[in-house]
């Protein structure tokens, strides 16, 4: 069965960005919620439509987030990483980092029909 990817196309390929970070989407909506150029945040909503991906994906990944305490809130509803915790900065360094291996392809074996022998 082919997933579904929603009315998104799936990503062109595995890269270690993605796969370290929980997926395309997951790492996108982390860099974008990291992201010096909007200080303010996102609204959960705009965020989604800004990456063209879906509204779940954005308010699970920040859902997931809160209880870590890495997240800050407006009264406004926009959201972004706190880099004044150790883990909002820790995630920020490690969005940085794996940056630089955005276009390397995660290293797989080739996939079989799934059965076994």
């Amino acid at each position: 069965m082919t997933p579904f990817y929603g009315h998104n196309e799936p990503p062109a390929g595995d890269f270690i960005p993605d796969w370290l970070l929980g997926g395309n989407r997951k790492r996108r909506v982390l860099a974008a919620l990291a992201a010096p150029q909007q200080p303010e945040g996102w609204k959960p909503s705009e965020l989604a439509e800004m990456l063209g991906c879906g509204r779940t994906t954005v308010f699970e990944t920040v859902r997931a987030l809160r209880p870590l305490h890495v997240v800050t809130e407006d009264g406004a509803g926009h959201v972004r990483l706190d880099a004044a915790t150790d883990l909002g900065q820790a995630l920020i360094e490690l969005l940085r980092a794996v940056d630089a291996f955005g276009d390397t392809s995660v290293d797989r074996p080739p996939r079989g029909s799934g059965r076994r022998s």
